[in-house]
């Protein structure tokens, strides 16, 4: 039921219905899982009772069904074995819970069961609950009003569980101010760049001196391994473009796919600023409309205390305010527009796309093709694997196997990247997999070798002679003396760059200022914001944030990047105040108290598991998924 109510919870409709059941601890794992022999639809035991295999299959169905509405198509056998182990997981959690319920006496009273559906917005019709629209909505949803009231009891016991484990967990305030500490503290810095691009050009060595530079850097210089092979694959995904699928056939698969998909729905992409009073929200808006882009309003919103979100392809029953969703299918887009009230406050938005959800007609029509055209090279290509396998095993020779068999030929040299001896994408068939494959299977060969058939991706088969090889070589200097001077500018510059930024860190780490060093030198200094160890300044190598958080003021590192060598040296620090920063403070405490919760619900689950022994019948959950 758990992992029912988190995949619902990913639309913002069955976020309403829950948004007063969240319970402080998710994930869960099973552990000391045994084969339980001896049972026909016991799927598990758990303190003695059975779980019938129809509850955790109903469980992993409506998972399915969510994952497959998601527009991810039929799962894999890996993503359904998950999907089945996470619907037993939140079966087997339900009730391990309602058992620790009766042993303690937990009731629920009938009252509070109503009051709490009473109050869940997407069930109100101007604020009143109205059972049709209960009805409606449940039924959007794949439940049953039976069910969904058991659940809400549940959870409402579960709640008054959980509340005693969970109500006291708090972290020790020592704890929470050196976090804050840790993570909130900011530090500024001035950086200097010495690009290579700066640097002036070497004067022109002699040729011994480029000889020697080729001689003591072969592997810069040395062309790698390249086989010559000839190649034949069968293959559906390549065979399919070919087939022919009769009109009526297309058709009458075109009908029956149409009747089976849902109808386009209307949906908007929107960016939204809610704020909680008229006078911040209007503010937001005049300065919206004088064209700040997204980046600076969610940068303004923040300062408002407001919050800024982006909804990409929403239908109208996804936004969490019905007066914003319907003020958003109503506007036009690229206009702001608000404030508008909310449940939740002020809201200020603009509609960035209009669009539908749902496969058109002429898409529809293609994939249903492509379904076709692919089902019969799946077929040819079953029927003709035994007749080519008979032809290799003969010894016939790859260009000699007969032109009916469906095959895709290839001849060529290429490295173990799979590349051409020009170093371009040598051009394989087939997708990336596939292509893979078949390199692979071309440097595992020996020159000679009898082609064989081998099994590749996506169902294809492939066979493959190597005809020569050739070893990995020094190139010849000659050949590549214009590579080699290039090489050796770029080693020439780089080292100057870098002797250059040595020098600086130097000076400033025995006393000198960074802007006095720079200056001797002719380099500009640029003055870093704020940074934290999370959050580290535009233009300064990542690598840097955690050594300058090891630096005393005054003292300097350097670090290479693409375009050159960056010196950084640390100016000030600034220890955070929580008095000053209530609202960061506050955040920090609320994620420590959420983390404490979620350990202590872990450990109660896993005791209670423990406690009750927890066994589950792999043969029989298997065949779930199966």
């Amino acid at each position: 039921m758990i992992v029912w109510v988190r995949k619902l919870l990913e639309n913002w409709v069955a976020r309403g219905f829950f948004a007063l059941l969240v319970i402080g601890f998710v994930f869960w794992g099973i552990s000391n899982v045994t084969t339980l022999i001896g049972s026909n639809t016991a799927v598990a035991h758990v303190g003695g009772q059975e779980i019938d295999v129809s509850v955790v299959q109903a469980a992993y169905q409506r998972a399915l069904n969510q994952a497959s509405q998601s527009g991810g198509g039929t799962p894999d056998l890996a993503t359904r074995r998950q999907l089945a182990l996470g619907a037993l997981s939140g079966v087997l959690r339900q009730q391990l819970l309602q058992n620790e319920q009766r042993r303690l006496g937990v009731v629920v009273p009938d009252s509070a069961v109503r009051a709490m559906i009473d109050a869940i917005p997407s069930f109100q019709t101007n604020g009143v609950f109205n059972e049709q629209t209960f009805n409606q909505v449940l039924e959007q949803n794949n439940t049953t009003p039976d069910r969904f009231i058991g659940e809400i009891k549940d959870d409402i016991a579960g709640q008054q569980l959980l509340g005693a484990v969970l109500g006291g967990v708090a972290p020790p305030d020592e704890l929470l101010r050196q976090l804050f500490s840790y993570i909130a503290e900011q530090r500024f810095a001035a950086v200097v760049n010495i690009p290579f691009a700066a640097q002036a050009q070497p004067k022109l060595p002699g040729d011994a001196v480029l000889r020697r530079f080729w001689q003591n850097n072969p592997a810069q210089f040395t062309a790698p391994e390249l086989r010559t092979a000839k190649i034949v694959i069968l293959s559906p995904a390549l065979l399919a473009p070919k087939e022919v699928v009769a009109p009526a056939d297309l058709d009458a698969a075109y009908a029956r796919a149409e009747a089976a998909t849902p109808p386009a729905v209307p949906v908007r992409s929107v960016q939204v600023i809610s704020v909680d009073n008229l006078a911040a929200s209007s503010r937001l808006e005049a300065a919206w409309k004088r064209h700040a882009d997204w980046a600076e309003m969610q940068a303004m919103a923040k300062k408002f205390g407001a919050s800024a979100i982006e909804l990409k392809q929403a239908k109208q029953m996804e936004i969490p305010s019905p007066t914003l969703g319907a003020a958003v299918f109503a506007a036009q887009p690229g206009q702001v527009n608000g404030p508008v009230a909310g449940t939740n406050g002020m809201y200020v938005f603009k509609v960035t796309d209009v669009s539908a959800s749902g496969t058109d007609a002429a898409a529809l029509r293609a994939q249903v093709l492509q379904s076709l055209q692919m089902q019969k090279a799946q077929a040819d290509v079953a029927q003709d694997v035994d007749n080519l396998q008979d032809a290799l095993a003969g010894q016939t020779p790859l260009d000699q196997l007969p032109g009916s068999l469906g095959l895709t030929a290839v001849e060529g040299t290429m490295d173990a990247s799979g590349n051409a001896a020009d170093g371009t994408p040598a051009p394989i068939p087939g997708g990336a997999a596939l292509k893979a494959a078949i390199v692979k299977a071309v440097f595992a060969a020996h020159a000679g070798d009898p082609a064989q058939l081998t099994n590749g991706p996506d169902g294809s088969y492939f066979a493959m002679t190597v005809s020569a090889v050739k070893p990995p070589a020094l190139q010849p200097y000659a050949q590549v003396q214009a590579k080699v001077l290039s090489a050796w500018t770029r080693q020439e510059i780089t080292r100057e760059a870098e002797v250059q930024a040595a020098n600086l860190m130097q000076a400033v780490n025995q006393g000198q200022s960074i802007q006095t060093a720079a200056k001797a030198i002719g380099a500009s200094v640029d003055m870093t914001a704020g940074f934290t160890r999370a959050v580290p300044p535009a233009g300064l190598p990542a690598q840097m944030v955690p050594v300058l958080f090891t630096l005393k003021p005054g003292k300097a590192t350097m670090q290479q990047t693409d375009s050159g060598f960056s010196v950084a040296a640390l100016i000030k620090t600034v220890q955070p105040d929580p008095a000053a920063d209530l609202a960061d403070y506050a955040r920090l405490q609320q994620e420590m108290v959420k983390e404490l919760q979620n350990d202590a619900g872990e450990s109660l689950l896993n005791g209670l598991q423990a406690r009750d022994k927890v066994t589950v019948n792999q043969k029989l959950l298997a065949q779930i998924y199966q």
